[in-house]
């Protein structure tokens, strides 16, 4: 999903060669584009078929996020995307994400 335009971090406007925060993509486009952070250095990537690690739903157009061992971890939606990564990075902001309490 690394690609030039769509892939940014919080001082993206600088010339910091060191991101601040977590590297953010654009995630599913849903009335609105959303940046999405990465987990850590893996990209999230956009998934034409699965089923929802959140809610169990089918997934059309979603977000896969590559796991060592195992399945990738998939979403429906942007939303679930996040309230997944708030749980796998509880200390962490993604203020580029919107406010994350909401989830």
């Amino acid at each position: 999903m690394l690609a030039d335009h769509w892939t940014y971090c919080q001082n993206w406007h600088s010339r910091t060669r060191e991101p601040l925060g977590p590297i953010y993509s654009s995630g599913i486009y849903e009335h609105e584009y959303r940046r999405i952070p990465w987990h850590g250095l893996i990209a999230p990537e956009f998934v034409q078929a699965g089923v929802c690690s959140e809610c169990g739903a089918s997934i059309d157009d979603g977000i896969s996020i590559a796991a060592l061992e195992r399945a990738p971890v998939t979403f429906c939606s942007n939303l679930h995307y996040l309230q997944w990564w708030k749980r796998q990075h509880p200390n962490d902001e993604a203020p580029m994400s919107g406010d994350l309490r909401e989830y």
